[in-house]
């Protein structure tokens, strides 16, 4: 319970609250990032990647993940790690991609 209570009181320590909502570009979002400036969605429905405005989430750019349905995304730099996982297994792969969209590779996510 003290712990609970603690977490709690952070956020109203640092002044912490949620500064800006904004919907969604898409209604299967299953991963999100922040990199190079951008917030990036990936949907798990429609396989589409979206580059976001964070201060108002107006879409920039976006493209098709060709590679199956996504789980899960993550940044590094200027490159986009996006995890496709087969459903019902710990195994899948990620794939890269530039900011722009452009495919970069894959590695295997259970190393």
């Amino acid at each position: 319970m003290k712990l609970l209570i603690l977490l709690a009181l952070v956020p109203a320590a640092f002044g912490a609250g949620v500064v800006l909502t904004i919907d969604a570009p898409d209604t299967g979002i299953s991963g999100l990032a922040y990199g190079s400036g951008s917030l990036w969605a990936v949907d798990g429905t429609t396989s589409l990647v979206y580059e976001l405005d964070p201060s108002n989430g107006s879409i920039l750019s976006s493209f098709y993940f060709n590679y199956g349905i996504p789980s899960g995304m993550t940044i590094s730099g200027s490159t986009l790690h996006i995890l496709r996982s087969d459903a019902g297994t710990y195994y899948g792969y990620v794939y890269k991609y530039s900011t722009t969209g452009s495919y970069q590779g894959l590695y295997d996510s259970t190393c």
